[in-house]
C-alpha cells in the first residue's frame, strides 16, 4: 500500500474535507487519485480501470482483522453498474456493501465517523 498515514489511540478520525480535481483533502493531508478509508488509516488505491472487475478480494485484504463490517463504495459520479455479484461476495464475508457516488459516498462517510461506527471506504477519485 502505497500512501499509508495510520493513528494511535485517541488521534483524530479521518474525515474527508474535500474532494474533487481528481484527488481528496482528508484530516489536512491532500491524496492524488483514489482513495481507501478505514476510521483511522488513508491510504492510495488504484482500482482497476474497469469498475466492472471489482472482485471482494481487490477489498478483503484491506479491510482489516476482524473486517470492518460496512463497505463504502464511492464509484464515480454517478455509478451505472449495480455491483451485485460484489455486494453478494462481500455480504458472504461478513461485509455490508453501499455503492454510492463519490460525492454521496464522502458525506455518508463523515456521517459514520461520526457515529463512531466501524466502516471501510473505497473512493474512486473525480
Amino acid at each position: 500500500m502505497v500512501g499509508i498515514k495510520s493513528f494511535g489511540e485517541g488521534s483524530d478520525l479521518q474525515l474527508i474535507h474535500g474532494y474533487g480535481d481528481g484527488g481528496f483533502r482528508v484530516s489536512g493531508t491532500r491524496y492524488s487519485g483514489s482513495l481507501f478509508l478505514l476510521p483511522r488509516l488513508s491510504c492510495e488505491w488504484a482500482p482497476p480501470v474497469d469498475l466492472n472487475l471489482l472482485t471482494a478480494e481487490d477489498f478483503l485484504p484491506f479491510l482489516g482483522d476482524p473486517a470492518a463490517p460496512l463497505l463504502v463504495l464511492g464509484a464515480g459520479e454517478a455509478p451505472q453498474h449495480p455491483f451485485s455479484e460484489l455486494g453478494a461476495s462481500l455480504r458472504a464475508h461478513g461485509v455490508a456493501f453501499e455503492l454510492l457516488s463519490t460525492p454521496a459516498a464522502c458525506r455518508t462517510w463523515n456521517v459514520l465517523m461520526s457515529e463512531g461506527r466501524a466502516a471501510a471506504a473505497a473512493l474512486v477519485a473525480i
